[in-house]
């Protein structure tokens, strides 16, 4: 049986059909283009960064949700 490794977890930005994130290990930002939308709208996926290949797992905001500001 295979030992399940936990990737770091990284918050991106979604921008239409592209997703970017910045590597945790070597700060490089990166980019992730889908070609559906289906794979577009996940909230979570693992992605490699293109220079260290570090693997990682990206966080991506609903684009609906709703944000809350404060009045301070």
């Amino acid at each position: 049986m295979t030992k399940l490794s936990l990737k770091q977890e990284v918050i991106g930005t979604r921008t239409g059909y592209v997703i970017r994130f910045t590597c945790p290990a070597c700060h490089n930002d990166n980019a992730i283009v889908n070609k559906t939308p289906k794979e577009c709208y996940r909230e979570t996926r693992d992605a490699t960064c293109h220079q260290c290949k570090k693997r990682s797992t990206v966080l991506t905001p609903d684009m609906y949700e709703k944000k809350v500001y404060s009045l301070i």
